[in-house]
């Protein structure tokens, strides 16, 4: 029996590094008739709901309401499942501590752990974002014709990557600690139908051989050549490192 069918709605959270594919998996879960996912419901500078819901009558609450009780608005957010079975929205590395442990510790939460496995195509994701402003695409036209390449910086490189696995080790430990039910996922395999099925087994769903869709548009090139502007400078660096097989990685 589903959870609708209980009379309980699923709760669920996607927790994730920055560019590691949570637009992705948002709009892919959200395709599914049976889920209402939302995206950066705890961004700083808005409340951004699921991509259909955007610029429509659907509303939790102002920014500044959010703001005044970060944890008083997370009701709201379970409450409004639209005739949904799952409910969820995601957060990203460095949005509201407190919320974020709240969900972690809480076993009533499912949470879906997304990691990106290449860690170099997350930090120059990252980079060309800051450069242009742009986190989000779900148009070709979103995507700007002319961004510079990144220079990537080998100390600043494994500061990245330190920091992520930190971040990633915090919400592994804070699961372990709850007993919340968990699921580790890879931006790899999105696209993967046995994957996409694991998921919704996860949110307590059975059909779930249902195909689902994406509406974010992928930005950058699979091919960290076209990316980064001393790229052989830095294949040299990082000879015989964990990161060297992600350089040449053209695979996503």
């Amino acid at each position: 029996m589903g959870p609708r069918e209980r009379g309980i709605v699923t709760k669920f959270v996607i927790v994730a590094a920055a560019r590691s594919g949570s637009n992705l998996l948002c709009t892919l879960l959200d395709s599914h008739p049976r889920v209402l996912c939302h995206h950066e419901l705890y961004n700083p500078a808005g409340v951004f709901y699921a991509l259909r819901l955007r610029g429509g009558a659907f509303t939790l609450g102002t920014l500044e309401e959010r703001d005044r009780d970060p944890l008083g608005f997370l009701p709201r957010v379970w409450d409004a499942d639209l005739g949904h079975s799952c409910v969820g929205f995601k957060m990203t590395r460095g949005q509201h501590p407190a919320v974020l442990d709240a969900v972690l510790g809480d076993p009533g939460v499912r949470t879906i752990v997304l990691r990106r496995a290449n860690r170099l195509k997350t930090y120059v994701s990252e980079q060309r974002a800051q450069a242009t402003g742009v986190w989000e695409a779900y148009d070709h036209a979103d995507v700007p014709k002319d961004r510079p390449l990144v220079r990537v910086d080998v100390a600043a490189l494994r500061q990245h990557i330190a920091e992520q696995e930190l971040f990633y080790a915090g919400v592994d430990a804070a699961l372990a600690q709850s007993g919340a039910p968990a699921l580790a996922v890879t931006y790899e395999r999105l696209f993967d139908p046995d994957e996409q099925a694991r998921m919704l087994g996860f949110l307590g769903l059975r059909d779930t051989r249902v195909p689902l869709s994406a509406a974010s548009i992928k930005q950058n090139s699979s091919d960290l050549r076209d990316l980064i502007s001393n790229f052989d400078e830095l294949a040299s660096a990082l000879r015989h490192s964990a990161c060297e097989a992600e350089l040449r990685d053209r695979a996503s």
